[in-house]
């Protein structure tokens, strides 16, 4: 397989990846609004999933934009 369709094959795992983390951390945001809106404290477990979903994706964004300019410098 030639290195551009590896690193296509790559990205696409990692859109993937990043897709499935935003719907888990949506699922904590929507704690988090609703503890806002009701003025209540967030429930402690949802701000760290909150947290560790997100910065997960950042790291994912990072490898996705690497790969990025890897493909644009083969074409």
């Amino acid at each position: 397989m030639s290195q551009r369709g590896k690193l296509a094959k790559e990205m696409n795992v990692i859109e993937k990846e990043i897709q499935f983390l935003e719907i888990k951390r949506s699922r904590s945001m929507a704690a988090l609004i609703e503890a806002l809106i009701s003025r209540t404290a967030p429930n402690d477990a949802d701000v760290q999933y909150f947290r560790t979903f997100t910065a997960e994706i950042e790291v994912k964004r990072e490898q996705l934009q690497k790969l990025t300019k890897q493909l644009e410098a083969l074409v």
